[in-house]
């Protein structure tokens, strides 16, 4: 009955993963690489659960193996696997070029199945600490996890950057542009009366913000209805305490803040935040999906009352198509509320380490407050051959608020060298602005990766 219990919820979480991107930093990414070498895998090209699944071999080679088993389509580790895989990339740049990065970058990325149902992975990089809005806030160890499956239920310790359903422009609740942090996580199916069986998940961090111990954590509901439809609730919330923490962790967050927003907690400790998420799949490979996020709607009586907090919603609608063989169009577009006082994210007059940022960097979508984004990709794989195109443009959706509007364009040629080696040709080209005049940057540089 146990093994029955377990291969119930593996199916379960297969299910879920109708449009969860991991974290750039998961090792995935490396394991995908390593069964399937191809352009867009040695470039590590973001790619949701679904097309995970669908790329990685069916056969029992243990990495393809350890990643079915992480995203649940395998019912145990392969026995006493142990995975040491290593990239190198270098970088060269024309002596005209605006757009210099690094010279060179590493990844090492360690996998250990401890039993049949516990994985030990472990990643030493540099590659986000020589890149980015602000590469000084991460470290050289972006992902240290202890991951075990116990029947239905699978538990999660750990350090790295998290990621959940959101767009391949970014998660709108959980998203991997922060820095890493220590959490701890745990899915299992739940049956709820009259609603059927879903699949729930939860984590809960602490780290040091401005000096002051700091509470972060997050939970949602998936389901699929039918063949083509799945429904994700989620919540989250960022708080500066946490009173009788353990209720925190039992009740929803939403009743959570109201009871204990009394006037010895003033009125700026417990940021929250829900998403509602519907996903439709017209056919095994595209994806139709609407992401919205709430961070007040009249905060904190909801709909009604005499809060002062004025409304702040973003939403996501985004289609990834494939109109040929081998070819992958995403279309996203965002937009994010502004207010006199802040906007989504923000601290709106409260203490700094109340908005939704963590060093600088947000914890949700980067497009951030009063913006309204375009982003677009095009690729193509013909053989050994990748083709792609990037391209994002920002706007403000208040004028009486700042913000940086723009544009952001990339195009790529990839060819694959070698069984795991890849070069790649990038232009970039760059035109900001927010309160002053804009800041333009373009250039080429060339991109040599390799796996071992």
């Amino acid at each position: 009955m146990r093994r029955w219990g377990a291969l119930a919820g593996l199916a379960l979480i297969a299910a879920g993963m109708a449009q969860h991107l991991p974290s750039r930093d998961d090792p995935l990414y490396d394991y995908l690489a390593r069964e399937r070498p191809s352009p867009a895998t040695l470039l590590r090209v973001p790619r949701s659960a679904d097309e995970f699944l669908r790329t990685l071999p069916r056969e029992a080679q243990p990495s393809a193996q350890v990643a079915r088993w992480k995203l649940g389509d395998a019912p145990s580790l392969p026995a006493r696997a142990t995975l040491l895989m290593a990239e190198v990339q270098a970088f060269a740049f024309p002596d005209q070029s605006d757009w210099r990065t690094a010279e060179a970058t590493y990844r090492i990325v360690g996998a250990w199945a401890i039993d049949a149902q516990t994985l030990l992975e472990v990643v030493w990089s540099d590659a986000r600490r020589r890149a980015g809005e602000n590469p000084s806030a991460f470290s050289a160890l972006p992902y240290a996890t202890l991951t075990q499956q116990a029947g239905a239920v699978r538990w999660q310790v750990g350090y790295s950057t998290l990621r959940w359903a959101g767009g391949y422009s970014g998660g709108m609740l959980v998203n991997d542009e922060m820095p890493p942090v220590l959490h701890g996580a745990v899915q299992f199916p739940v049956r709820i009366p009259l609603l059927g069986e879903w699949r729930f998940e939860q984590f809960l961090s602490q780290f040091e913000q401005d000096g002051a111990a700091t509470w972060w954590g997050a939970r949602r509901l998936e389901r699929d209805f039918g063949a083509q439809w799945t429904l994700a609730l989620a919540e989250a919330f960022k708080a500066l305490a946490l009173p009788e923490g353990a209720v925190s962790q039992i009740i929803p967050y939403y009743l959570y803040q109201k009871w204990y927003s009394d006037s010895r907690r003033a009125s700026g400790w417990f940021n929250y935040l829900a998403e509602v998420g519907v996903v439709y799949k017209p056919d095994a490979q595209s994806r139709l999906y609407l992401f919205w996020l709430m961070d007040d709607l009249r905060a904190p009586t909801a709909f009604g009352g005499s809060s002062i907090t004025p409304r702040k919603v973003a939403t996501l609608i985004g289609a990834r198509l494939h109109p040929a063989p081998n070819t992958r169009v995403v279309l996203e577009l965002v937009r994010s509320d502004g207010t006199p006082t802040g906007g989504v994210y923000d601290n709106s007059n409260h203490p700094r380490r109340y908005a939704y940022y963590y060093k600088d960097l947000p914890m949700g979508h980067p497009i951030g407050a009063n913006r309204i984004g375009l982003y677009a990709r095009a690729e193509h794989e013909a053989g050994r051959w990748l083709y792609a195109v990037d391209y994002a443009s920002l706007r403000r959706f208040h004028e009486y608020r700042p913000g940086v509007r723009g544009y952001v364009l990339g195009v790529t040629v990839g060819y694959q060298v070698s069984e795991r080696g890849v070069i790649s040709l990038q232009y970039r080209a760059s035109r900001l602005r927010d309160t002053g005049a804009p800041t333009t940057r373009a250039g080429w540089y060339l991109q040599a990766s390799a796996q071992f």
